[in-house]
């Protein structure tokens, strides 16, 4: 059972974040996301719905023996999908992600992220609710329905402090599988700084519907202009100068960001999870409608 602690009162400049971040996401989810995400997820099992006759083509997987001896005709058990969903935010709150260096904080970005899937998990009568870890779980709060759970979760979450400032994925995965046992869609926002194992990935993705969510630095996608650029380790605090000049360099950077993204797509997807790739320095939505739209494709082939 997931516990939670009372939450202190909510600074009034968050309230005024938060209530901008809801205007912009209930106008995307008016405008299709909130259709895009019905159709790219479903609930987390199959409910029983009733016994009837059996009739040629039926899965004898699903034949009710019990009513069937009883009548002296074969019978099924029929069952529908479960519509509600139980969505779980596990979110990053390392030094790492909470380092500035862009145009947008990764924070924001992150709330942006979640008002968006947020209330349209709301809007299709989903609960929500997040796990805020770093070196281990640090706070949880559980799923509740509406838009109001929504909003509240999304203000705790910028006005929080992380309690320590490394990352330890590994092991806040771990945790949640022993703090949530039913299946849920798990969404985690990280810099992916630090992967977990390819057996906790795996453990995870098996229980639960896993999504990561992976928010990188501009840099990313384009390498800053040429010169000398000072770095500093957001968690190791370790400064150093990196070298942009030559175009081997440069190249050799590119190729070592490549092959990390490459690797972790890899493990990610090899363990049965989903990998979302979003630029910090850049709009969200688009990418996020695009990857709910890929989603309800391939849900039904």
């Amino acid at each position: 059972m997931i516990a939670e602690l009372r939450a202190p009162p909510i600074p009034a400049a968050i309230l005024a974040a938060v209530r901008g971040l809801e205007l912009r996401a209930r106008r995307a989810v008016r405008e299709g996301l909130g259709g895009r995400w019905t159709s790219a997820v479903r609930g987390a099992g199959l409910e029983f719905a009733e016994v009837r006759d059996y009739v040629p083509g039926d899965d004898a997987r699903t034949l009710d023996w019990n009513v069937s001896a009883r009548t002296g005709r074969l019978h099924v058990k029929r069952f529908d999908e479960e519509r509600e969903q139980t969505v779980f935010f596990l979110v990053d709150g390392s030094r790492s992600c909470r380092a500035r260096g862009g145009a947008r904080p990764w924070p924001d970005v992150a709330a942006e992220v979640m008002a968006l899937l947020g209330l349209a998990a709301a809007e299709a009568g989903d609960r929500t609710g997040a796990v805020f870890f770093s070196e281990g779980v640090e706070e949880v709060i559980a799923p509740r329905h509406g838009s109001t759970a929504v909003l509240s979760l999304l203000a705790r979450f910028l006005a929080r402090t992380p309690k320590r400032e490394g990352t330890d994925l590994d092991a806040s995965l771990r945790e949640f599988l022993r703090l949530r046992v039913r299946p849920c869609l798990a969404i985690v926002l990280t810099d992916l700084h630090d992967l977990p194992s390819d057996v906790t990935l795996r453990a995870v993705a098996r229980r639960h519907d896993l999504v990561v969510v992976a928010l990188r630095p501009g840099w990313f996608d384009e390498l800053p202009p040429r010169g000398l650029l000072r770095v500093e380790h957001p968690e190791q605090r370790r400064r150093f100068l990196l070298d942009l000049f030559g175009a081997s360099k440069r190249a050799e950077l590119s190729r070592r960001i490549a092959s990390e993204r490459a690797d972790a797509s890899q493990r990610i997807r090899r363990a049965g999870a989903e990998l979302v790739e979003l630029s910090v320095e850049r709009p969200v939505l688009l990418p996020i409608a695009a990857w709910a739209a890929r989603r309800a494709l391939e849900r039904e082939r």
